[in-house]
């Protein structure tokens, strides 16, 4: 309020009529907004809030979706040479994309070779927190070149693979679906192949090889090759390879005898 004329005293807006004439005027202000925010984390929503500065209303409060999903596009590359750099997304709980200018994204140097690498997310703006995520290079796998029989046992054969390779592992079951095996490991990757020994006759045997790579104290596996299969049926005597026991007939086994005894 303004007073215009006359004797009249006005406090908080507030003021006693007089028995003589006044002129008053009400003065009425624009709100003065003070906005105050508080951001969105990993684990709760933010909110925004605008409170006029002159007489303290609430002129607008809106929430800000907290952080939900927070992804790389992949979690795994097989080594190339080349530099490997996935892209982030960042899902708020409403389901919306976040634009990338509320976040940083520090990543690990290097990224070519095998390994685990890390990429740290940090928000700003609307949102506050950080996340830590990973991906792995693995060693680029191999293929079996040839599996042949052997005496209780079988030779396989494999492609070499000269970059960023430590060794390899050969595994095999009598399962095709690999449900039980056995694991040989090969520690010098110039090693393209493996006698393994001491196996059952009559059975077939579904065999297959992969490469890893050290990093640190990590082993890191390519995926397996396609399975490949061998079988032999029957042990082999030395000298005579691939010549098969026979049964002998009860009448000529017993003439044997019979000579035998007569020469002693």
């Amino acid at each position: 309020w303004q007073v215009i004329s006359g004797d009249i005293d006005i406090k908080d807006n507030k003021f006693m009529m007089p028995d003589d004439t006044v002129r008053v005027k009400a003065v009425f202000e624009k709100h003065t907004a003070k906005t105050t925010k508080t951001p969105a984390t990993l684990s709760k929503a933010g909110v925004e809030i605008s409170v006029c500065s002159v007489c303290g209303k609430e002129l607008n409060k809106t929430e800000i979706a907290k952080i939900s999903r927070v992804t790389l596009s992949t979690s795994e590359y097989t080594y190339n040479g080349a530099v490997r750099s996935p892209s982030v997304t960042v899902k708020d709980s409403a389901g919306k994309t976040i634009s990338s200018s509320c976040y940083t994204v520090k990543k690990s140097t290097g990224r070519k070779n095998v390994g685990r690498y890390t990429y740290t997310i940090t928000f700003r703006g609307d949102y506050s927190g950080s996340r830590t995520l990973s991906f792995v290079i693995k060693p680029k796998g191999t293929g079996i070149s040839s599996l042949k029989a052997r005496s209780k046992g079988f030779k396989v054969t494999w492609k070499k693979q000269k970059t960023q390779t430590a060794g390899y592992q050969i595994q095999y079951s009598t399962s095709k679906k690999f449900s039980k095996t056995k694991t040989v490991t090969v520690k010098k990757n110039s090693t393209v192949s493996k006698n393994v020994s001491k196996l059952k006759a009559r059975k077939k045997y579904y065999v297959r090889v992969r490469t890893y790579q050290t990093f640190g104290s990590a082993k890191y596996y390519s995926g397996w090759s396609s399975a490949k299969s061998v079988k032999f049926s029957h042990p082999t005597i030395s000298g005579f390879a691939n010549q098969k026991y026979l049964p002998v007939p009860q009448s000529e086994l017993a003439q044997a005898i019979c000579s035998i005894s007569a020469v002693f």
